[in-house]
């Protein structure tokens, strides 16, 4: 294999920006919806001294727009 076209390129993907970042982007949001998925009922617990059932409702309404619009 001889010549530009036979040379392997290292990086691939990580070498093209909108896919550099569209992959921050998703890490960021993951990030921010894991912080969400216990920084919330915590926030509940610790600020608004909220009871057990308050926190699975709330945990349970995190889940509402997805069975509204998602589902059907």
């Amino acid at each position: 294999m001889g010549g530009a076209s036979g040379q392997r390129r290292f990086g691939g993907l990580l070498r093209r920006r909108s896919f550099r970042l569209l992959w921050t982007g998703e890490t960021i949001s993951q990030l921010g919806n894991a912080m969400a998925l216990v920084g919330v009922p915590l926030v509940a617990v610790t600020v608004l001294h909220a009871s057990t059932f308050a926190v699975g409702v709330l945990a349970a309404a995190a889940w509402l727009p997805w069975l509204v619009i998602g589902l059907p």
